[in-house]
């Protein structure tokens, strides 16, 4: 696609044209797709990422930059989603690490160790049964411990958003546990 025609289907993006939004998603997304699955080595999360990548430039095609080039600065965008998938994937495998040799150089009684372990199951059934946004706002909050105001910002949602989602969050675990709040907390923040 020449770079004059490229600049033009942005500017109508931009101004909020769905036919030339269609026309990017057709022209663009078998490239960065592969691209995205080369890195990933998992084509549901490569498709899933592109996706929201496609979402996104939709949701803020008003605020969108000036691109001569299209394909680069799509390639940048995706490089940048896909660094922060890999690091949060990074970021969870070493939680679950940490907890893994926690629990091995424990020495409870070998009745607490079975207790704690199907506790430990469980918490992290419940907190992986949360819906997909709701389950990574949850993470972002009590593990990574970032603000309303960060996760709002990092996931492109307003805080009410995000405090809805956290109480939600928070309200499915505690009917799930049927305990008090505050163990359902102590649990997740000790496994985790």
């Amino acid at each position: 696609m020449p770079k004059e025609y490229q600049h033009i289907l942005w500017g109508s993006i931009r101004s909020g044209n769905e036919k030339a939004f269609r026309q990017l998603f057709d022209e663009y997304w078998e490239d960065l797709f592969s691209y995205a699955s080369k890195i990933t080595k998992d084509h549901s999360l490569a498709q899933d990422i592109v996706q929201g990548l496609f979402i996104h430039l939709w949701e803020k095609r008003d605020n969108l930059p000036e691109v001569t080039a299209v394909l680069p600065y799509l390639r940048c965008a995706l490089k940048n989603r896909l660094l922060n998938a890999l690091r949060d994937e990074h970021v969870y495998q070493r939680h679950v690490d940490t907890f893994t040799q926690v629990c091995e150089t424990n020495t409870r009684a070998a009745s607490d160790q079975l207790q704690f372990k199907e506790t430990e199951q469980q918490v992290l059934q419940s907190i992986n049964s949360l819906p997909g946004k709701m389950k990574d706002v949850f993470y972002l909050h009590r593990i990574e411990h970032l603000s309303v105001a960060e996760i709002a910002s990092k996931l492109g949602s307003s805080p009410q958003t995000i405090r809805n989602q956290l109480n939600t969050a928070l309200q499915r675990m505690k009917n799930a546990w049927a305990l008090d709040l505050l163990i359902v907390l102590f649990l997740v923040e000790r496994i985790l």
